[in-house]
């Protein structure tokens, strides 16, 4: 959160509670990435790419691709 709000100091990051594996990543409303979907968290540059789109008036876009799916045993 804080990288977005470094980036896009306007922007208003919130967060709520939902349920256990869930992870999802709204931008005014519209749903730009979801863990459920992609099994894996979100890329935070391309999160933050994409606030800094909106707020110069672009249109967000969905992220179709995630990181590693959380924790990794070795």
């Amino acid at each position: 959160m804080q990288e977005i709000v470094s980036a896009v100091p306007s922007a208003e990051v919130t967060g709520e509670v939902g349920r256990g594996t869930s992870f999802e990543v709204s931008v005014n409303g519209h749903l730009i990435f979801s863990k459920l979907k992609l099994h894996g968290f979100p890329n935070s540059k391309k999160v933050v790419e994409e606030v800094q789109k909106v707020a110069a008036g672009g249109k967000a876009e969905e992220i179709t691709d995630s990181e590693s799916p959380g924790c990794n045993l070795l």
